[in-house]
């Protein structure tokens, strides 16, 4: 499925952005997803100026939950 997903993600990128080496794909491992399974994003980018502002935006996620002011809804890793 990952295959899949980033061949069409590279010719929607060479479409919309140019380059089709212009995207960036993020996996979230179990502590950090909603349901079992994969969980994986692929975000079109069309520079690494994007790129910096995706992740500024993913630790303001993770600040706002690690500080209880977004709810954290993943399930517990059980030990």
């Amino acid at each position: 499925m990952l295959v899949l997903g980033t061949s069409h993600t590279q010719k929607l990128a060479a479409d919309f952005v140019g380059d089709p080496k212009a995207f960036t794909v993020l996996y979230s491992g179990y502590s950090a997803r909603r349901e079992k399974g994969w969980h994986v994003h692929i975000v079109l980018l069309g520079n690494r100026w994007k790129k910096a502002w995706l992740y500024m935006i993913l630790i303001g996620k993770n600040f706002a939950q690690a500080f209880s002011l977004r709810k954290h809804d993943a399930p517990r890793v059980r030990s």
